[in-house]
């Protein structure tokens, strides 16, 4: 059972920040160096000094966010909401989309609940970091994404014709040309059938893992502190932003891979390998190639799995379809079916490790593999830099995500993205472990 609660959102203070452009910053977990590096320039108060701080300190983080609330950089919602946001955006091939959604309080729970659940595997170091950086700040810096079920699209609905024809309370255009609008709804009634409405509906995570398992860890080192703790405790809840999966306008991109790290071998033995287990479709190395073999990449990968491979000083682009998914069966005899025939696993675990040799634990170092959603990009890097391989990958479907999660399982790391990712800096959620969450507006 979803149990979602207004809260009190804070927010750069727009009467001292005129340019909300200038401080919003991308998700901490996809900033390079030299992003932080020219978010750090573009404001004293970007939200990255924050959120992927250069200090070493948690506790100067913790001070920072501390004196900017003191300073009315932050202000902070007298009323509890719930925020309605919209965000415009661009698809490579030019389709514009708009995505709506909403922020609220989520009852956190444990997953095995089944109520709140994972899809993708997590690493304990930036558990570590988020839990260390939330115990410092007593904040959910930003939001979990999780997606819903709803196919007749009535919270959508009802919260567009909720606030049409008022103008937000807050509006931000991206250096990319998105906009992000938001709305606060305060509507007693309008929050209760919202409740109703999420009640029965299971969680997905869609962006966040690691943050989630920060926030329960963050919550059980509460519970402990809190002895006399009844339940309605700010430090019960999770910040989260809710999507609805049967929108179109909920898009996931596809993951690509960049590899090294591997023994190399000639190549003629490597594909006599790869033949043993897929069926392969070449193309020339040319720039027509090219187009060809990532047009029938795409279109192929409608009905079947297909697998994308270049590989350094390999003149062909080829494309890798698994001749039997029994290969796959006697691999992996303790996946279920759905996990085994996803293309990611059989990248990861058929071709990475036991073709290639890349062990579990050499595939989740950084060193080893990059990733990047787009395939130009890791292209053009195979050739230019020192990767020994690059794989190019169709965005999983929805319902094989869906029957995965519904199974218990995880897909390997890096297997969706869902795009645009949220911005940071947009809402933070302060916890104070005295504040008792209401179930909506006036309640006591």
């Amino acid at each position: 059972m979803v149990r979602i609660a207004p809260f009190r959102g804070v927010f750069y203070n727009q009467n001292k920040i005129k340019d909300l452009s200038k401080v919003i910053a991308p998700p901490y977990d996809v900033i390079s160096r030299e992003e932080q590096e020219k978010l750090y320039r573009k404001s004293p108060y970007n939200f990255v000094r924050l959120d992927l701080s250069q200090e070493a300190d948690y506790n100067a983080v913790a001070q920072l966010f501390q004196d900017w609330q003191g300073q009315g950089v932050f202000v902070r919602d007298e009323a509890p909401a719930i925020y309605f946001l919209t965000h415009g955006f661009t698809l490579k091939g030019g389709d514009e989309k708009v995505r709506q959604g909403f922020f609220a309080l989520s009852r956190l729970e444990d997953f095995s609940t089944g109520v709140i659940r994972p899809h993708e595997k997590t690493l304990d170091a930036p558990k570590e970091d988020r839990l260390r950086l939330m115990l410092a700040s007593q904040a959910q810096l930003s939001p979990i994404f999780t997606l819903y079920a709803q196919p007749k699209q009535t919270i959508n609905r009802m919260l567009a014709t909720a606030v049409e024809g008022v103008a937000p309370f807050l509006e931000v255009t991206q250096d990319n040309g998105d906009v992000c609008s938001l709305w606060r709804i305060v509507d007693v009634e309008l929050i209760k059938k919202l409740q109703q409405d999420m009640n029965d509906q299971p969680l997905l995570i869609a962006d966040g893992h690691h943050r989630y398992e920060a926030t329960l860890n963050y919550h059980n080192q509460m519970l402990d502190q809190h002895p006399q703790h009844t339940g309605r405790e700010a430090f019960n809840y999770v910040m989260v932003y809710f999507a609805n999966m049967n929108d179109d306008n909920v898009v996931i991109l596809p993951t690509h891979r960049l590899v090294r790290g591997y023994v190399t071998q000639p190549f003629l033995q490597l594909e006599e390998t790869l033949r043993k287990f897929f069926y392969l479709e070449q193309y020339p190395k040319t720039v027509e190639g090219k187009g060809w073999f990532l047009k029938a990449l795409k279109s192929g990968g409608q009905k079947q799995r297909l697998i994308g491979a270049s590989f350094k000083r390999d003149p062909r682009y080829l494309i890798l379809r698994l001749k039997n998914k029994r290969i796959m069966q006697r691999l992996v005899k303790d996946l279920s079916a759905p996990l085994r025939e996803l293309d990611v696993t059989a990248l990861h675990l058929l071709i990475l490790e036991h073709i290639l040799g890349l062990s579990p634990e050499q595939q989740t170092n950084p060193e080893n593999i990059r990733y990047s959603q787009d395939e130009e990009t890791v292209l053009q890097a195979l050739e230019k830099e020192d990767f020994q391989a690059a794989f190019i990958l169709n965005p999983p479907k929805k319902e094989d995500i869906l029957t995965v999660t519904d199974n218990g399982e995880k897909m390997p790391q890096k297997s969706t993205y869902f795009y645009p990712k949220l911005i940071s800096g947009l809402i933070v959620n302060k916890i104070d472990a005295e504040e008792e969450i209401a179930d909506h507006p006036g309640q006591k």
